[in-house]
Parts: C-alpha cells; sequence; structure tokens
C-alpha cells in the first residue's frame, strides 16, 4: 500500500517536471512582439498603384566590396533594374502583377498567385518540402504579405522559414523584413 502511495506521488512530480519544460519550449519559441495590422485597410479587389524602389547598400566588415540590394533585385534576381521610373502594382482578385524596366528600357511583368486575408494579400515565391517520412524533413519557405497601412503608404513584409527535421533531431531558423514604400498619386 505504501509502496502504490510512493508510485503515484512520483509520477505525479515526473509529470509536473515533463510538462514544465514543454511549456517553456512553446513560449521561448513563439514571437514575442507582433505588430497590430488591424486598423491597416482592406485591399480592394482591383488594386493598382505606383512606388520608386529604394537600393540599399550594404557594405562587408573586413571587406572593400560594396553590395547593393533593393526589393525588386531580392524579388526578380534581376540586377539592372532602372530606380529612376517607378514600380507599377495591380492587384486583380488572386493575382498580383509587378512591372518595371531595366535600365535598357526592357518592360518586365512579374505575375503571382495569392490569397486574400482580412487586410493583406499574400503570395509565395518559394515554398519547397522534401519528405521521407519519420527520417527526414525539410521546408523552405518564402512568403511575401502586402499591407496598406493608409491611402499613401505600401508595405511588403517579406518572412523567410527555414525547417528541418532528422529522426527524432529538429531544427528552423525564420526571419521578417519589411519593405515600405510611399504610393505614387494616380494621374
Amino acid at each position: 500500500m505504501k509502496c502504490n502511495l510512493i508510485i503515484k506521488k512520483s509520477l505525479k512530480q515526473f509529470r509536473f517536471w515533463i510538462f514544465l519544460p514543454c511549456v517553456l519550449l512553446c513560449i521561448a519559441c513563439s514571437v514575442q512582439n507582433q505588430v497590430n495590422r488591424d486598423d491597416y485597410k482592406v485591399i480592394p479587389k482591383n488594386f493598382s498603384g505606383s512606388f520608386f524602389d529604394r537600393l540599399d547598400t550594404l557594405q562587408v566588415q573586413y571587406s572593400d566590396k560594396i553590395f547593393t540590394t533593393s526589393f525588386m533585385k531580392q524579388i526578380s534576381n534581376i540586377d539592372n533594374i532602372q530606380y529612376s521610373k517607378p514600380i507599377q502594382i495591380h492587384i486583380k482578385d488572386t493575382e498580383l502583377f509587378l512591372s518595371y524596366e531595366d535600365i535598357h528600357a526592357k518592360h518586365y511583368v512579374l505575375k503571382f498567385y495569392g490569397k486574400r486575408y482580412k487586410n493583406k494579400f499574400v503570395f509565395y515565391t518559394n515554398y519547397q518540402t522534401v519528405s521521407f517520412p519519420i527520417i527526414f524533413i525539410t521546408k523552405e519557405m518564402t512568403r511575401y504579405s502586402i499591407y496598406l497601412p493608409n491611402e499613401k503608404e505600401i508595405v511588403f513584409e517579406e518572412h523567410n522559414v527555414n525547417e528541418g527535421m532528422l529522426l527524432i533531431f529538429g531544427a528552423g531558423n525564420s526571419h521578417k523584413s519589411d519593405n515600405k514604400f510611399k504610393l505614387l498619386p494616380n494621374e
């Protein structure tokens, strides 16, 4: 009888010490500082606008090399974008069109399919999953969300996720960045 009570007591303590680390891990892995975007405008069914892309300069520590990056450079993988001309954006139902020119006056149009949510338009440029169940799983994803904070601004939020699992061991990373642009007045 005494042995049975000791076993029950130790099982309760064991469950507590297993449950506590699980709760702490879930809290530690969650996003802590989310931005409230409930008051952003709803993107109309047929939205059109234009904006100028920014060319940002990146310097590498301990190197003389200088690199440049921009939103359109990331999304299109083209280096010779004409930054003196505006980027045109058109959203029609579930389709997004981004049109721009390069330095040789060649016109490009990128077409993406996405989904509308409450006050954003979401599309993916990369979504890869490799799976050998139980043994090996990897996932790579690049998601863009478009928001309209007001009538004069547009925000492209880039969210990258890389995850993997080998047997019972898993790891991953993710990062998020915003590209905020001023919309040009309609002519």
